[in-house]
């Protein structure tokens, strides 16, 4: 019993720790050096897509990325103008923005792979480069589209959070 109560306290961690590291993303490395750590990310995503954009061969990885890369900018606009009217709007956003960040930093990876594996698939025709594709693909279809309803979520502000009072917790 003590080994599945230790084993269970580990999810609990868990979650704290990403959201000590999402208010962290979001509270201090956005801002720090006036955006410039932000600017950098963004420019490699771009330069990314900006070299592949007419690639037909690459078209259904940089596609999806460049929409979710979309959103993510969306997000940090949004978060940005509403934080500075209201500061509790950076902690309720926290965690979706550092999830929707994760998602298009993936996205990116996954189009980087695609780009390789395309390249080597061709040589080579090994098995290992059509699995990429295809988790490529998977990722891109059926993963990537959350990023929508990352944007939704941060969108939808903090009132519905920091309506509760203190003695309801």
């Amino acid at each position: 019993m003590e080994q599945l109560v230790r084993d269970a306290r580990i999810a609990q961690i868990y979650e704290g720790t990403n959201g000590v590291q999402a208010m962290d993303l979001v509270g201090r490395k956005l801002p720090a050096e006036g955006g410039r750590y932000l600017e950098r990310y963004f420019a490699l995503i771009e330069a990314f897509i900006s070299e592949h954009r007419g690639d037909d061969s690459l078209n259904e990885f940089v596609q999806p990325l460049e929409m979710a890369f979309e959103r993510l900018q969306e997000a940090t606009g949004w978060l940005s103008r509403s934080a500075a009217e209201n500061a509790d709007e950076i902690g309720a956003a926290a965690y979706d923005y550092m999830r929707l960040t994760g998602q298009i930093t993936l996205a990116l990876l996954w189009a980087r792979m695609a780009k390789t594996a395309l390249a080597k698939q061709a040589e080579s025709g090994e098995v290992f480069y059509r699995t990429k594709l295809k988790t490529a693909r998977f990722y891109m279809q059926r993963l990537l589209p959350q990023t929508q309803s990352l944007l939704t979520s941060i969108q939808s502000g903090a009132t519905s959070l920091m309506v509760f009072d203190e003695e309801e917790f």
